[in-house]
């Protein structure tokens, strides 16, 4: 009786399934699988021998050996390959036959036995096959039947094989898959019904703490002020009850400037390890970008909106200068009015000079880089400046700047340092210090008060100023300035002997390094 009609794999009369191709492809049919049952009362008094033998040979090689835990491992796995060749004799051949052998390359590849090692037990095993049927057979049918070994056990081979490298490259893809989930830039965790984290992305312990283990419940996993600032433990409820996913769109934990902002999205599961998904996407970063955004675009309104003032406002502070100067000039020396008309004429200048800066801030930056030799541009700019600063040049160094921005920074940065050293009481020859060091770079330090911490932040914006009289713009068309040239301008501690506020002018080189 044929056992190749019921094969629920094959259609009929639709294309031949995997199974029925291998048949094929060897040609092993029903006379085949009568050989084999006719072989097998003489095989089940030898099955002790032949697993006796198979283990032994697997015990010589070590990459084999390690897939076994112990003696006891062994002693099972004797009796399943007892089952294995009873099942392979015996049959039925048939499409349950064929899941089972996939199933076992699939085991292979879960104990992480190297698939060498199955082609050599296979061989082993036919080999004591063969012998069994040469010695229990008469010479004709022996060679028919230890074919029909060959067919079988080629097919075996086959299958295992088969699965045994579906199951490999699935194992690599998922482990791939394991990594990139791992590494994500956002914290995943799902839950299953009782409420236990069962699975995380990396970024949860490093952006939620030492506590966020696997296995722990999601109140004790993520941080109390998280799960009180989104009501999570009512959200989580609320998801798993309709089943509808649920989107938390902002969650603040801190105050301020160290507020940290989240997003939190539930959203329900059915799998036999989780019931929810928690997806938590930090949104800091972006909420200061637009934020930063906004403040640019206020900025630059008021910008065009100042330049448009100043503009307006020049024409007519000309002609109070010049109407100032003749009313002034017609006045005798001793006329008291005169010192009055002074002041007047101070405050025309100061508001001439804001006029000045605001217009400078408004309009584009235009360079032209050229090499400069700095020790030159520093001893330049500390005479226009008329501070008396002290120099410390490091070394003959060289950057790639526009010579008139360049300068135009330094007697601004040098001022204001004279600046914070009057208004401090510390007025001292000396106490200002410019330096060319490497980097190239310019350092303008000073030993004043420094620069208040609640300043620091926004130093370099425009009408910021820790003067009583400053515009708050000069910084802000220096960094402008800096930043045209292709280089930074930063605030920080200053050096010893100095104790206040120190600004560096970071360059470009105008010379390539020397190779090494």
């Amino acid at each position: 009786m044929s056992t190749f009609t019921d094969d629920p794999l094959v259609s009929p009369g639709g294309p031949p399934s995997a199974w029925e191709e291998m048949l094929a492809y060897v040609g092993f049919g029903p006379d085949d699988a009568e050989r084999l049952r006719a072989l097998h009362p003489a095989v089940v008094p030898e099955l002790h021998a032949i697993t006796a033998r198979f283990y032994e040979a697997v015990l010589r090689f070590p990459g084999a050996r390690s897939v076994l835990a112990n003696d006891a491992q062994v002693e099972r796995l004797k009796l399943t390959l007892q089952q294995f060749v009873v099942d392979m004799l015996l049959g039925p051949h048939d499409a349950a036959y064929w899941l089972r052998r996939r199933r076992i390359g699939t085991v292979h590849v879960r104990v992480g036995l190297p698939e060498r090692y199955v082609f050599t037990a296979m061989n082993l095993i036919r080999q004591d096959l063969c012998e069994i049927a040469a010695r229990s057979l008469p010479p004709a049918v022996f060679y028919e039947t230890c074919a029909s070994l060959h067919r079988i056990t080629d097919i075996e081979l086959a299958v295992m094989s088969g699965t045994y490298h579906e199951a490999h490259e699935e194992r690599r893809l998922r482990s791939l898959q394991d990594l990139i989930v791992r590494n994500l830039p956002v914290t995943v965790l799902c839950l299953d019904a009782e409420g236990r984290v069962t699975s995380a992305t990396r970024p949860s312990s490093r952006l939620l703490g030492a506590t966020a283990e696997v296995g722990r419940h999601y109140e004790s996993f993520l941080p109390e002020s998280l799960i009180q600032a989104s009501d999570l433990h009512s959200q989580v409820g609320r998801a798993l009850a309709t089943g509808h996913e649920i989107t938390i769109p902002r969650v603040i934990l801190g105050q301020k400037e160290q507020a940290r902002h989240f997003r939190v999205t539930l959203v329900p599961l059915e799998h036999e390890l989780a019931r929810l998904l928690i997806h938590i996407e930090e949104l800091t970063d972006v909420v200061r970008n637009e934020q930063r955004l906004q403040q640019a675009e206020a900025l630059a309104r008021i910008g065009g909106l100042a330049a448009h003032m100043a503009h307006e406002i020049r024409n007519p502070l000309a002609a109070i200068s010049a109407t100032l100067q003749v009313i002034g000039g017609s006045m005798g020396e001793d006329d008291r009015r005169k010192a009055i008309l002074g002041k007047v004429q101070d405050q025309v200048h100061r508001l001439d000079r804001l006029v000045s800066d605001l217009l400078g801030y408004a309009r584009p930056v235009q360079v032209r880089l050229e090499p400069v030799e700095l020790g030159a541009a520093v001893r330049d700019a500390v005479a226009a400046s008329g501070v008396p600063a002290a120099l410390v040049v490091e070394a003959p160094l060289r950057a790639r700047a526009d010579a008139q921005h360049l300068q135009q920074v330094l007697v601004n940065l040098l001022q204001n340092a004279r600046d914070a050293l009057l208004g401090s009481g510390y007025a001292v020859e000396g106490r200002v210090r410019l330096r060319v060091c490497s980097g190239p770079a310019l350092v303008v330090e000073d030993d004043g008060p420094g620069v208040p911490l609640d300043v620091q932040e926004r130093l370099f914006e425009p009408f910021v100023t820790t003067k009583t009289r400053g515009t708050g713009l000069g910084l802000a068309i220096s960094k402008k300035l800096v930043g045209g040239m292709g280089g930074a301008l930063s605030l920080e501690a200053a050096a010893a002997p100095m104790r206040g506020a120190a600004f560096r002018v970071a360059l470009e080189p105008a010379d390539p390094p020397e190779p090494s």
